[in-house]
């Protein structure tokens, strides 16, 4: 967790939402290099110049986590633009203290139930969190938006989603454990509501607190029982 902040923080310092003072351009560069592998599996070594985080779409009407321009080099003013639906990954180069293993972002659809359409998903980045036998869990912010007599109030919020290995769809985990995958995953909805019941269920809820990729041993411990 304490890695996301800090790449958060870094992300916002570097993408327009920081103090004239903190918008100089540093020396080192390295922060903002990362390997695109494109859907056509061919790999781009570049300089992100923009980036899709939510939190840069606010006042600029794009798509959260969608889209982002890249330079070949630091001090390059040819940018290309690429979008989820372009690529396949976007990882960062510098490896840090905080991120030894460096941070990498995935394209994937992600659940997104509409009036319409029950099963809609909409393609977008995702942070990689971690991956487990059976399932790997992302995260990703977005603009939880309210209404009320005072007006409309818009909250920047982490959201994580787990994407089941036998599926390629990221499910957040409001969605994962509810009607929607009655069909895909029979009883999950029904094993996630007694995942914190009785003497086990305690101890889970106090250490679920502190993980957020509790989803894993959850999923895991169903597939068993399933056997």
């Amino acid at each position: 967790m304490k890695r996301t902040i800090l790449f958060a923080v870094a992300a916002t310092i570097l993408f327009g939402t920081a103090t004239p003072a903190q918008a100089k351009k540093p020396k080192d560069q390295e922060f903002r290099h990362v390997i695109v592998t494109l859907a056509t599996g061919e790999q781009v070594d570049g300089y992100l110049t923009s980036n899709w985080h939510a939190d840069a779409s606010l006042f600029q009407f794009k798509k959260e986590n969608f889209s982002f321009k890249l330079a070949p080099s630091p001090d390059s003013k040819e940018t290309t633009r690429y979008t989820a639906d372009e690529v396949t990954s976007v990882e960062y180069v510098e490896r840090t203290e905080d991120a030894p293993d460096g941070i990498r972002w995935e394209s994937h659809p992600i659940a997104a139930p509409g009036l319409s359409d029950r099963y809609r998903t909409m393609r977008r980045l995702v942070c990689h969190y971690k991956t487990g036998e059976n399932a790997t869990v992302y995260w990703w912010k977005t603009w939880d938006v309210t209404t009320n007599a005072k007006g409309q109030t818009r909250r920047l919020i982490t959201v994580y989603g787990i994407r089941f290995h036998d599926d390629e769809i990221v499910y957040p985990y409001s969605l994962a454990t509810s009607v929607l995958l009655k069909d895909k995953k029979p009883g999950l909805k029904e094993f996630a509501k007694d995942w914190y019941k009785g003497p086990e269920g305690k101890e889970r809820k106090k250490a679920d607190k502190e993980d957020p990729a509790w989803m894993l041993a959850m999923y895991d411990a169903y597939l068993a029982a399933q056997k």
